[in-house]
């Protein structure tokens, strides 16, 4: 037995030598068959966090990606280009506490073998905050006029108080919590939901905090004030608009008046509306605004301007005329051409208003066609027709409405032949024997 432990013990050395060159025979064949490459690692890797406190909230922005750079054999590089292998990219902030840290990122890919050569970034900046949610006290602002004769009762809310959940230093920068309540003249009560916006000391905004809830309900009431009354604006009108032309639109500006008194007996007894100053028709021939008063009775006073604007929208009325055998001119026809065309007048239908379509002449309106750029050939051309001395009146329609043009080159004649005698002996000039 002794024999046989030495024996084996004698043989060790051979028997590792053995080992580590059958080890090294298979790293080199491995190498051979399927050589290792460095490379980028393909896939989007994107940082996670892990870790983070209940009641704690990271308010930088870490790094999106991290690039990566591998070691690993060609058949790894193809399942994950074929796999699509997935790596992750982990910032572990277990156990921290808020403030500003330096935390390593580390990496995780689901392959090997592989080897991580280098990454970027390899740490990351991490801003820890404690965030919570408190309640504040909610107040209505108030903003804009009602008239004088009213008066606004206190905004009511839906709710006295909201929550608002934030990191601890935007919570701390909180000085009130407001809705907007805009008036406008308003006569009735209001009843709106309005958005809840946290200010600052200062007035700013306070934003990147989340209110609940994010409108509420503001009820004001607005009644009106003793011994006052509103009043329609009745427009008082006489006489007939001019001879071809109609009223639009006859309209007044305020169309409610407020009128005060302390008999509350004639305040009661006034009529639904108070008039306007006559305005004569006849007197207008356009459109036009203009202030009137009003006819206020004895006791009462006007709360305000003691005018409203009358508003008085005049147009003509159209009609359509027509004007017959309105001749045709040419223009630009180019040098050794001639026209001919038929026929020589059309006639012309136009629309406009009645009181200048009367005043409209047949030599007012002017017929051209226009032959620039033509040659030698037969057309079918529009002639344009304008109508002088007005823009409100337009071209309803021309018959015919195309004219026909024929365009043929002038004759050629030779100056230096004369013509002699009814039998058309031609002479040449210089024939011609001057001497006696």
């Amino acid at each position: 037995m002794k024999k046989i432990i030495l024996h084996i013990l004698k043989d060790i050395p051979l028997i590792l030598m053995c080992i580590l060159l059958a080890f090294f025979i298979w790293i080199f064949a491995t190498m051979t068959t399927d050589p290792t490459e460095e490379g980028r690692f393909s896939q989007t890797v994107t940082i996670e966090t892990v870790g983070l406190k209940e009641g704690m909230i990271i308010t930088n922005g870490l790094p999106y990606t991290v690039s990566i750079n591998l070691r690993a054999p060609n058949s790894v590089w193809r399942r994950i280009s074929l796999e699509r292998i997935q790596a992750k990219a982990i910032v572990d902030v277990t156990g921290l506490e808020p403030g500003v840290h330096q935390v390593p990122i580390t990496i995780q890919i689901g392959i090997k073998p592989i080897q991580i050569v280098s990454y970027t970034p390899n740490t990351a900046t991490v801003t820890i905050e404690k965030y919570e949610t408190r309640k504040f006290d909610l107040v209505v602002e108030e903003s804009g006029d009602i008239p004088t004769a009213f008066r606004a009762e206190t905004p009511v809310l839906s709710q006295n108080e909201v929550n608002i959940s934030g990191t601890v230093s935007q919570l701390d920068t909180i000085a009130r919590v407001a809705v907007n309540l805009e008036r406008n003249n308003n006569t009735e009560t209001i009843e709106e939901t309005l958005s809840v916006v946290a200010y600052t000391e200062d007035g700013k905004v306070v934003r990147d905090v989340t209110i609940t809830p994010e409108r509420v309900k503001v009820t004001q009431e607005i009644k009106m004030r003793g011994g006052y009354r509103i009043l329609s604006v009745k427009l008082s009108v006489k006489g007939e608009i001019s001879s071809g032309y109609r009223v639009d639109n006859l309209s007044v500006d305020p169309g409610f008046v407020t009128v005060y008194s302390a008999d509350k007996e004639l305040l009661n007894s006034l009529n639904s509306f108070i008039e306007t100053e006559t305005i004569l028709l006849n007197e207008i021939n356009a459109t036009t605004n203009r202030k009137v008063g009003l006819n206020v009775p004895e006791g009462i006073t006007l709360v305000g301007d003691s005018t409203v604007t009358v508003n008085i929208e005049i147009s003509a009325i159209e009609g359509t005329s027509s004007f017959g055998q309105i001749p045709i001119s040419m223009i630009g026809l180019e040098d050794g051409l001639e026209a001919v065309i038929s026929p020589l007048d059309i006639d012309v239908y136009l629309v406009g208003p009645i009181v200048t379509l009367a005043d409209i002449e047949p030599d007012d309106i002017h017929a051209v066609i226009e032959l620039q750029d033509l040659g030698e050939g037969s057309y079918q051309i529009a002639p344009k027709v304008e109508v002088s001395a007005t823009d409100t009146v337009t071209v309803q329609s021309i018959q015919p409405a195309t004219i026909e043009v024929q365009i043929t080159e002038l004759p050629v004649t030779d100056s230096s032949v004369t013509e002699v005698g009814s039998d058309s002996n031609i002479i040449s000039e210089n024939d011609i024997n001057t001497e006696p």
